[in-house]
């Protein structure tokens, strides 16, 4: 099976990283990986949604974490057992499965049950009755691969319904019913007798492999030819029947194909079990597997678009493999374990980037993907004001709106508005819109920004937001919380700060002592205009 290869951006997701995402996967699915596909790692805000129903793009799926579960586990261990297979078959099994149980199935593949050596060796000593194939429901399957049989005639039942009786004991004259079966001996008396009975089955034992039955054209019933001897037939009777009332149906201990190896190990270590069945989302079971399988298995593979650093990706990404990186921001501390594709670009925005693969690739850009990529140029860079705009994001940018024959000006004003009503929005919703971690030396900072055509909205709503920011602050154990609330028509923006380090707002952006609101004309980029100070701030 392939595994899906996921493209996202960053966890609380702007227009770029969704744009981006959506874009690069086209890209890739065109270049022939048809595995890779879109996602994202949270909600949207309603900026990007202008964007999808715009163009009608799909929302990506949404996905929590990328830690190996145990689909990705190395699975190859397939035995299981049906219930109706028969004792003897399923013993066979057992002796031969390195675990000594075996999960047991319906017909239909999903787990019903386990059955283990000690749960089917009563079936062996039970004594042997006339009727024990039909009060077992035996199917006359298990009996015919069982004795190794020829099969004369047609099977009129899949199950044995009469009883089991043998030639030595029937009296001349004496008739049988026509679901019953008999076994008798390759000898033309014996035959004669048998078939003058009227027994439905009739089991030839000691046949010699030339031996070929004759049948009358008078006799409706099935005739099966064995090369064993009657006692040995009658021994063998036994361990035909199914396994239905042998095996274990409560309490079972399963794992889900979704399940987390990290749980999974936890739960292996306190049972007192050694082989436990893998079940997929409809209840069939796939494998079995044990505590070796757990240290062999498929890392996820992932492309990170619009993000490198660790505190900024999805859950488990130190477990996955990450195998391109496409981004426009600092380099941070990515580590992966094998060589992968890293593009990172002092541009303003990641679908410039992506842009340019398709015109390398010598890609035809179609109509959605060419208005998600130029949404996403004019969101990052706040309609080409934000200084890490540059030469090649308007470039691109023009190419794309010629493409598109809009008004590029026009619609990203139309864009930047509709996502930044700030009169509708929680206090949390503003902060979460676009909301990036960072570390900086001893201090964990969280950076929010907002994009408004009237960023003075925000004073109406300030105390909810400030009483928001430091919640923030203190279940994320963040030093400090910045929200920058950017006016694109007023030309630049609103900075609040909360959190225990304002010290370092005050060395960075000049904040006096009691001061958590400033407005800073011509700020516009977080990356160039509020990281780098604080970073200078934090190594003081």
């Amino acid at each position: 099976m392939t595994h899906k290869v996921y493209v996202f951006g960053h966890r609380n997701p702007d227009t770029d990283s969704i744009c981006s995402a959506i874009a690069y996967a086209h890209l890739k699915q065109t270049l022939g990986h048809p595995q890779v596909f879109p996602a994202r790692l949270g909600p949207i805000n309603k900026e990007t949604q202008f964007v999808l129903d715009t163009f009608g793009a799909d929302l990506p799926e949404l996905i929590k974490d990328v830690k190996p579960q145990v689909s990705d586990l190395v699975l190859t261990d397939f035995s299981m057992a049906n219930e109706k297979d028969s004792v003897s078959k399923t013993m066979g099994q057992i002796i031969d499965h390195p675990g000594r149980s075996l999960p047991v199935v319906s017909d239909d593949n999903k787990l019903i049950g386990m059955v283990s050596l000690s749960d089917i060796i009563p079936a062996y000593t039970d004594a042997f009755s006339k009727s024990l194939l039909r009060d077992s429901e035996t199917p006359l399957k298990n009996i015919i691969e069982l004795l190794n049989a020829r099969v004369y005639g047609s099977i009129k039942s899949e199950l044995v319904h009469g009883d089991v009786y043998t030639i030595t004991e029937i009296k001349a004259g004496q008739t049988l019913g026509s679901e019953d079966i008999l076994v008798t001996v390759e000898q033309d008396i014996y035959l004669n007798r048998a078939l003058s009975t009227g027994a439905g089955i009739i089991i030839v034992s000691n046949a010699s492999p030339e031996f070929d039955m004759p049948i009358p054209n008078d006799y409706q019933g099935t005739i099966l030819t064995v090369a064993f001897g009657p006692f040995e037939v009658i021994r063998l009777l036994c361990q035909g029947i199914p396994i239905k009332k042998y095996y274990q149906k409560n309490n079972l201990e399963y794992f889900m194909t979704y399940e987390t190896i990290d749980d999974v190990k936890k739960n292996i270590l306190t049972s007192d079990h050694d082989r436990f069945p893998v079940v997929d989302e409809d209840g069939k079971v796939i494998s079995t597997i044990s505590r070796s399988n757990l240290i062999d298995f498929s890392r996820k593979k992932v492309i990170l678009v619009d993000h490198n650093e660790r505190n900024q990706s999805i859950i488990g990404v130190e477990e996955a493999e990450i195998i391109e990186v496409i981004d426009h921001h600092r380099v941070a501390e990515i580590q992966t374990a094998t060589p992968l594709y890293l593009r990172i670009e002092p541009v303003g925005c990641t679908a410039t980037i992506v842009a340019k693969m398709y015109h390398e690739n010598k890609i035809p850009i179609p109509r959605v993907m060419a208005g998600l990529m130029l949404s996403a140029i004019i969101s990052d860079t706040l309609l080409f004001n934000s200084p890490t705009c540059t030469k090649e994001d308007r470039t691109i940018a023009r190419k794309l709106g010629k493409m598109l024959a809009i008004d590029v000006k026009s619609y990203g004003e139309k864009m930047l508005v509709a996502g930044s009503n700030l009169k509708e929005m929680h206090p949390f919703e503003i902060l979460s819109t676009d909301r990036k971690l960072f570390t900086m030396g001893s201090y964990k900072i969280g950076v929010s920004q907002i994009n408004t055509g009237d960023f003075r909205g925000i004073f109406n709503k300030l105390d909810g937001v400030l009483l928001e920011m430091n919640k923030l602050c203190e279940e994320e154990h963040l030093d400090l919380t910045l929200l920058m609330v950017t006016d694109i028509i007023l030309g630049g923006t609103e900075l609040i700060i909360a959190g225990d380090a304002k010290n370092l707002a005050q060395l960075a952006f000049g904040f006096q002592p009691g001061e958590f609101s400033k407005y800073m004309n011509g700020v516009f980029s977080r990356k160039k205009q509020i990281v780098p100070p604080l970073m200078n701030a934090s190594a003081y």
